[in-house]
């Protein structure tokens, strides 16, 4: 049974992937951690982070807009 090229590399990242997510839940185990709870603090960062990154690209845009008008008027 020939593989392609394309056909190991996916099976190649999902072996990487499972092999990650052992290493990790061993050692959040020893932690004291759920894997689960802390990938759910991730995500959490994440949103936050993204909701920090386009309050403040809003603001910028509403203050190039007045100083457009500003310098209009």
């Amino acid at each position: 049974m020939l593989l392609s090229i394309k056909t190991l590399r996916r099976v190649w990242r999902a072996v990487t992937l499972a092999a990650v997510l052992v290493a990790a839940s061993g050692m959040l185990e020893i932690a004291g951690r759920p894997l689960f709870a802390t990938l759910g603090e991730v995500a959490l960062n994440w949103a936050a982070v993204r909701s920090e990154a386009e309050r403040l690209r809003q603001k910028i845009t509403w203050a190039l807009c007045r100083a457009q008008v500003q310098t209009v008027a």
